[in-house]
């Protein structure tokens, strides 16, 4: 980040009050802790986060009889 970025956003923080400013942390360690978890889970299980997610095929969603 430059200078001038980091200074915006210290701005930012600035003028946001003590509870959004708690809410905007909440916010980024939930996201911390997700990727956490996926991280884990790929160390663990490599091979099941290569392979395909299995979904319908267009062609099956919302069949409708046409007369």
């Amino acid at each position: 980040m430059s200078k001038k970025q980091i200074s915006t956003v210290n701005n930012q923080e600035k003028t946001m009050s003590r509870e959004e400013q708690l809410e905007r942390e909440n916010e980024l360690l939930r996201l911390e802790v997700a990727y956490l978890k996926k991280l884990k889970a790929f160390r663990e299980n490599p091979d099941a986060f290569l392979e395909k997610p299995k979904q319908p095929s267009p062609s099956n969603l919302n069949k409708k009889d046409f007369d």
